[in-house]
């Protein structure tokens, strides 16, 4: 079975207008939730069926649909939230093996010179 752009896109729209009218009647999206979505629409990339602006443009839109405003407005007017949602994954983009490995290194050296 051939992906299909326009049946994904739809998938996604669908799951971002799921996520966000349930955060708009109160429900707290769980993390899991949320980076399974996100991980759906990298999938997505990675294929060729989409693009990130693609995909931001999207998001967008139905955040607008479901708030009748933007994602960045909806930011300005709840801090607390908009820090929630911004985690930073960075030291994260190293495998764990390695960053472990680097670790052991930094800390025989100081053994050593100690």
């Amino acid at each position: 079975m051939e992906p299909d752009r326009t049946h994904f896109l739809s998938e996604v729209e669908a799951r971002l207008l799921r996520l966000f009218s349930a955060s708009k009647s109160g429900y707290r999206t769980s993390p899991q939730e949320r980076h399974r979505l996100e991980g759906f629409m990298q999938a997505g990339v990675f294929l060729g069926l989409t693009d990130n602006a693609a995909l931001e443009a999207l998001m967008e839109q139905c955040h607008q649909a479901v708030f009748n405003k933007s994602i960045a407005e909806r930011r300005a007017e709840n801090p607390l939230n908009a820090s929630y949602e911004r985690i930073d994954y960075s030291p994260y983009e190293q495998p764990a093996y390695t960053r472990r490995q680097g670790r052991r290194t930094r800390q025989k050296e100081s053994q050593e010179a100690g």
